[in-house]
């Protein structure tokens, strides 16, 4: 029956217990039971009596990863007059408002749980050999936050100064500049007016600022399997193969700015443009490629339970791609930074899986899988203010873990 067990059908993925079909089963599973083996209206092949044939499974994943960004202040309350104006009691570059902290980059909530799949297929020879392909994907994690007008203190309010914000982004171009007008002032004799051109830049007196990172990992494993030890209810094996895995992270942060246009009497008229929003977007691209060893070790429970084992181990070649540029929202303008680097990274999977065989060619698994990564690059400052030479800041990470639960069915064809 070892064409019909699970082992085979999706040890192939990270981490996961791939063939397990010691002799007892071989013979009949079914058997030691006290059943016989059902007829059931599933896709899937006649019984080969040899133990060979190809397989396919699909499951159902579910991890967690810690999200991987520094701690930098992006923004505080109140702005900085670019020009003077006494007559509206404004001094060119001296700040106004509170600037107490209004967003930083760790604002992002809690973790989540992402979501995703592993596809499997491959081959099995008789003598208990295996080769599979099997690709894991998880769905992006997104996180989120945002300062707006109101701080959390209704009662410092500074005039009206700290509903605007401010971030020391500099070095840009004139289609940069924001809004015409965003501050108002009270002038003797003429009234209450906005100052046109008071403020550069659209980071400068900004009427609202957000942050999204998002997180996405790939993996592709190329493996063969090969048994070296076997007794009537256990086997071992070893691993050989090739691994790819991808671990993609983006960083956005969004500021706008709303231009007063008018006064209705009762209070004044504003609009919001995109010319006067720009975002920031930070791009950290990780593709590891390398060698696959491991080993795995399965132990057959009865009544067509197994539980198995695997621990995979890769050096791989990390080729990282950084991606940063500041973008209008028009998309009339924009500058960017690319820089490429190359680092050792090393990879060590586990798994644990439970494995049920209730039909013949229809096997179900569920387990927990930690894939671990060492010597990986994170965005420690993810923002570079410096538009004209976007300088954001990558550092090491040296212990990265994703982990969580697998769940699926497999057929053997």
């Amino acid at each position: 029956m070892c064409n019909r067990w699970f082992g085979y059908v999706l040890m192939a993925a990270l981490g996961a217990a791939l063939g397990f079909c010691p002799a007892r089963l071989r013979a009949d599973p079914w058997a030691v039971s006290g059943n016989t083996s059902p007829t059931i209206p599933a896709p899937v092949g006649t019984y080969q009596h040899d133990g060979s044939g190809f397989y396919t499974g699909f499951e159902f994943i579910m991890l967690n990863q810690k999200r991987a960004v520094g701690d930098q202040l992006l923004a505080v309350r109140g702005f900085v007059p670019s020009f003077d104006f006494p007559a509206g009691g404004f001094t060119g570059g001296v700040p106004k408002g509170s600037g107490t902290e209004a967003l930083n980059s760790r604002d992002l909530g809690r973790t989540t749980w992402a979501v995703g799949s592993r596809l499997t297929a491959g081959y099995r020879d008789a003598d208990g050999t295996s080769y599979s392909i099997a690709w894991t994907h998880l769905n992006d994690a997104k996180y989120s936050g945002g300062a707006g007008p109101q701080g959390g203190s209704f009662t410092d309010v500074r005039g009206g100064d700290n509903t605007l914000l401010f971030s020391p982004v500099y070095n840009f171009s004139p289609l940069f500049s924001g809004a015409p007008n965003r501050v108002l002032a009270t002038v003797p004799g003429v009234g209450t007016a906005p100052v046109t051109g008071l403020l550069n830049g659209i980071w400068n007196g900004a009427s609202e600022m957000t942050i999204l990172f998002t997180q996405r990992f790939d993996n592709w494993d190329f493996a063969g399997r090969f048994p070296v030890f076997e007794t009537e209810n256990a086997r071992s094996y070893a691993i050989a193969g090739g691994r790819l895995a991808w671990i993609w992270e983006r960083f956005q942060f969004r500021a706008a700015d709303l231009n007063i246009v008018g006064d209705d009497v009762n209070g004044f008229v504003t609009e919001q443009s995109p010319e006067y929003a720009a975002r920031y977007i930070n791009t950290l691209s990780q593709r590891m490629y390398g060698p696959m060893l491991g080993a795995g070790h399965e132990v057959y429970l009865g009544g067509g339970f197994g539980l198995s084992f695997e621990s995979t181990f890769s050096p791989m070649v990390n080729i990282i791609k950084e991606r940063a540029k500041y973008i209008r929202e028009d998309e009339a303008t924009q500058a960017k930074q690319t820089l490429n680097d190359a680092i050792i990274t090393l990879n060590c999977n586990l798994a644990l899986n439970v494995t049920w065989q209730p039909f013949e060619g229809v096997t179900f698994r569920a387990g927990y899988n930690l894939y671990n990564f060492f010597n990986t690059k994170y965005m420690d400052q993810p923002v570079g203010f410096n538009v004209g030479n976007i300088d954001a800041a990558y550092e090491t990470k040296h212990y990265r873990l994703l982990h969580g639960f697998n769940a699926g069915v497999a057929y053997t064809w």
